[in-house]
């Protein structure tokens, strides 16, 4: 009798059966499907204009993740929950995120104070958070909280100093909205820096965000006789100063921050803010990389203007999660996802060219410098002759 008859068929098939398991699985990738992530949105209230620019860039996004087939066969749904901006609903709101298990991450938020609110919650609930627009330092925290929130303090500083070089100002006044700590936080960084090149601080006049009326603000910088008055505050509070200070018949340089890139802000500001020097993060014309180009021709067919900052900032959001999904083998979690996005250093796919993750929060190279010229377009700024 053969050894194979002694053995029988039961042997074989034992042998057979250790070899499968005992042979590496193959990656499976990505459980196809639709995953959704929570988003806080800020379409109404106070600061509304950045808002519609975040959630339309957010949208773009995920259109452009399904279309190109990034993550197979699966897609991102955006769930939205409206806050206007408030910490109440906007805990009110992740607390819903929370309880709703086919919620893999969330998204929020413009208000620094909001985000602020959110990290305890989010923490104790071990659901990825990915911020898109506060701007305070120390918000992140991997491996459940990031932000693609391009930090404005350090290119604040830059401009400041590049403007500075050029005008040669001896004293400076600052416009600092006093209820909003990011801004105290970046109007502080500026004016170290300012000084110890020997540029004196006139003054600082207080304002809030929710003002309406900036004439007794105006009015009180430029007693202060500053050869320079710097802005920081949210949009409204921005364009109301500036107004102010020009209808006050202020013609010395000013300086503002950010807010001023969309491009409903120089529809509604026309003239006033035609020349004042600001920092974005990015621009829809000036040092565009390949794929930065491709988001400004799909956001401008989308919705028939260009995108700013926040838009790129919301559509980078989404791709960042898209990034940590594609990661992922089988069907994740919020704790795989959690994981995935800690990883993450280089991004497969961004607006912005050499944009990179250090520790849970989005970097960029370089400070963009530029202002509304008089034909509505951002240009590069210069010095005046």
């Amino acid at each position: 009798m053969s050894t194979s008859a002694r053995l029988g068929p039961w042997v074989f098939a034992t042998l057979a059966a250790f070899a499968f398991q005992t042979t590496p699985a193959l990656a499976q990738g990505l459980t196809p499907g639709e995953y959704k992530i929570g988003f806080i949105t800020e379409n109404t209230g106070p600061i509304a204009q950045a808002g519609q620019s975040f959630w339309s860039g957010a949208q773009l996004a995920v259109e452009d993740i399904k279309s190109s087939k990034y993550i197979g066969g699966s897609s991102i749904v955006l769930e939205p929950k409206e806050s206007g901006s408030d910490a109440a609903r906007s805990i009110q709101a992740m607390n819903q995120f929370i309880a709703d298990r086919s919620v893999i991450a969330t998204a929020c938020c413009i208000l620094s104070p909001v985000a602020g609110s959110l990290k305890p919650v989010v923490l104790a609930a071990k659901v990825p958070l990915v911020i898109y627009g506060a701007t305070a330092a120390g918000l992140p925290q991997p491996p459940w909280i990031y932000s693609m929130t391009i930090l404005p303090g350090p290119k604040d500083t830059a401009t400041a100093l590049l403007v500075s070089d050029s005008i040669k100002p001896k004293t400076v006044a600052y416009i600092l909205a006093a209820d909003n700590d990011a801004f105290k936080g970046r109007m502080a960084l500026t004016q170290k820096a300012l000084e110890a090149k020997g540029i004196a601080t006139a003054g600082i006049v207080s304002v809030l965000t929710k003002d309406t009326d900036f004439t007794a603000a105006a009015t009180q910088a430029m007693g202060l006789k500053p050869d320079m008055v710097l802005v920081y505050a949210t949009q409204q509070a921005a364009a109301g100063a500036i107004t102010a200070l020009r209808d006050r018949g202020f013609t010395k340089t000013i300086i503002g921050n950010d807010v001023l890139g969309p491009e409903a802000i120089y529809k509604k500001m026309g003239a006033t803010v035609v020349g004042v020097p600001f920092p974005v993060g990015f621009s829809d014309t000036i040092g565009v990389s390949a794929e930065g180009k491709s988001f400004v021709n799909a956001y401008k067919a989308k919705f028939n203007v260009s995108p700013d900052s926040y838009s790129a900032q919301g559509y980078q959001m989404v791709w960042f999660v898209a990034q940590g999904l594609k990661s992922i083998s089988g069907t994740p979690t919020r704790e795989s996802l959690s994981a995935a996005l800690e990883k993450l250093e280089k991004f497969d796919h961004q607006v912005y060219g050499g944009e990179y993750m250090k520790e849970g929060q989005a970097q960029t190279n370089g400070t963009i410098v530029v202002n509304w010229s008089a034909d509505g377009k951002l240009v590069p700024w210069t010095a005046p002759k």
